[in-house]
């Protein structure tokens, strides 16, 4: 496993933790963060803070990894998964497809971009 793999799943198991600290450490300190077309998020402590905002209302599951591309010769490692999250508000499972491509940096997240379908969360909102 190369390293920039090795970081990435450290910082998935961070957040699933809920370890900030630890997640933080995956992260150059002017990270770029976007999830599909929404507003770039900048900084280490921005994306942290928009993912402690998340995790107050669902909570991350285990997701199933259906493909893990591993490019180290480009600082590159994409994952595409099934997410899972708990509703906290009645604990029903809400799930995304998802890929998540993230550039890496001296060993460090640098560019971190979400391409998910997030209609199971906006319906569950909508009910």
């Amino acid at each position: 496993m190369s390293e920039n793999k090795a970081t990435c799943e450290k910082m998935f198991s961070s957040m699933i933790a809920k370890d900030w600290d630890s997640f933080k450490d995956c992260l150059t300190d002017d990270v770029f963060y976007r999830i599909g077309s929404g507003e770039p998020i900048t900084g280490k402590e921005n994306v942290a803070k928009t993912l402690q905002g998340l995790y107050s209302e669902v909570e991350m599951q285990q997701p199933d990894v259906r493909q893990v591309l591993d490019l180290p010769e480009n600082d590159q490692v994409i994952f595409e998964f099934e997410a899972h999250y708990k509703y906290l508000a009645d604990g029903s499972t809400l799930n995304f497809a998802c890929t998540d491509v993230l550039r890496m940096k001296d060993g460090k997240v640098n560019e971190w971009r979400v391409y998910v379908d997030m209609k199971p969360y906006y319906d569950k909102k909508a009910a």
